[in-house]
């Protein structure tokens, strides 16, 4: 017998995922109550379903050790193990599954329907803090420069785009999506129509804190020297502690000037706008009216002289 949805919370990344799912995780208990299970075999220690995303599609340093088949036997197994109606998966590393022939029978033979969810906020702010994710991260070390990371990511900051292809592909009634916010946790749960209960957290509210902007430059330049892991994280943690000491007036490298900014979130303006009217959405939720250059330190900033 076929349960009835499928959600798959697919992205974007740095729109509040890692609070959501760490807040799903911490309340699991009441989406079962609501008959949505959100599934525990197939989770990263952060509460992610990375692995399950993973394992269709790799992303740079990050790899399932899991193969399509393998996942979603293993998540035919809890599925069958719990009385749920739904089943709720949330990666912000998800591919597009439909492209999976195997993901497409699974779905079509145990699901009525799949419901796409998608976090979105202006683009030139998602890319601000996926360049702060990509360069602290210990297994990354992304020492490009940001507008090249830009120009990498601009298909994939297409939102209008990406979403009408998953529309086409689940119908046009099942795509949603969920503005960013600081209440974008209480937005997505509104979704499901269950309650935030903020004590019943498991781990601190910013589950996943960014580095200082204006330490990012002087990470990149001085974690090229990092031997492992560890090292980095080191250095990571030295460059914030120094950093402390130096005044913000030396904060003179631009990271993203006003005119970059504008100039990229033009771009998707049209598609942006387009999208709210498909979805029924505000286009301002995900359009920026005010610009400020992003400052830092310069990467060769000797640190040390303010100790």
């Amino acid at each position: 017998m076929k349960k009835d949805t499928l959600y798959l919370h697919v992205g974007w990344s740095k729109t509040g995922t890692s609070a959501i799912q760490s807040q799903i995780q911490a309340q699991k208990d009441d989406f079962l109550e609501k008959g949505i299970l959100y599934p525990q075999s197939l989770q990263w220690p952060d509460h992610s379903h990375h692995p399950f995303a993973l394992s269709f599609k790799g992303s740079g340093a990050y790899q399932s050790d899991m193969s399509p088949a393998q996942a979603l036997d293993k998540l035919q197994q809890e599925m069958d193990q719990s009385p749920a109606d739904s089943v709720l998966l949330s990666s912000e590393l998800s591919p597009f599954y439909m492209d999976n022939p195997r993901f497409r029978k699974f779905a079509s033979e145990n699901f009525n329907r799949i419901e796409a969810l998608f976090t979105l906020r202006p683009q030139s702010e998602l890319l601000l803090s996926l360049f702060n994710q990509l360069v602290k991260d210990s297994n990354i070390r992304y020492s490009a420069s940001l507008f090249t990371l830009a120009v990498r990511n601009l298909s994939w900051l297409n939102y209008y785009q990406n979403i009408k292809h998953w529309q086409e592909a689940v119908g046009q009634n099942n795509v949603r999506a969920i503005p960013y916010s600081k209440q974008v946790v209480n937005s997505f749960f509104e979704a499901f129509d269950v309650p935030v209960v903020f004590g019943k957290t498991e781990d601190n509210p910013i589950v996943n804190p960014s580095l200082p902007t204006r330490c990012l430059a002087v990470l990149q330049e001085r974690g090229k020297a990092a031997k492992d892991n560890a090292d980095f994280n080191r250095i990571r943690q030295q460059v914030i502690q120094l950093s402390e000491n130096v005044p913000v007036e030396e904060d003179k490298f631009i990271l993203f000037s006003v005119d970059e900014q504008q100039s990229f979130d033009e771009n998707y303006q049209k598609g942006n706008q387009l999208l709210a009217e498909m979805l029924n959405f505000d286009a301002s939720t995900i359009q920026k009216t005010t610009y400020k250059p992003v400052k830092a330190l310069h990467p060769d900033f000797v640190l040390e002289d303010y100790i």
